[in-house]
């Protein structure tokens, strides 16, 4: 009893490249050239962090951004900015002054 071998899905794959593909010479190709990884998302430069907010801290969050016609955001980097200069480290300004 003979047992037949079973096709492999890349043998099937380089048999209908050889067959569609006619012979021809050897070309010399210069070595790839790595691109960078593009960015994902919409601006580049900047990186996307999510905060979890209990639901009293982010209504009064957004309470006050309303009441002061400013976004949510703003007060989260003048928090940021806050602890940064409390520990004696660059404020946001200054490391958005060092992007440029």
């Amino acid at each position: 009893m003979t047992v037949k071998k079973r096709t492999s899905l890349d043998s099937i794959l380089t048999r209908n490249l050889e067959q569609e593909q006619p012979a021809m010479a050897p070309v010399a190709v210069a070595a790839p050239v790595r691109a960078e990884p593009q960015p994902t998302g919409n601006r580049a430069g900047v990186k996307q962090q999510t905060a979890y907010l209990s639901l009293p801290i982010y209504e009064q969050l957004r309470r006050l951004g309303f009441e002061e016609r400013k976004k949510m955001h703003d007060y989260l980097i003048e928090g940021l900015d806050l602890v940064f200069r409390k520990r004696g480290l660059p404020g946001v300004d200054e490391l958005k002054g060092k992007e440029g």
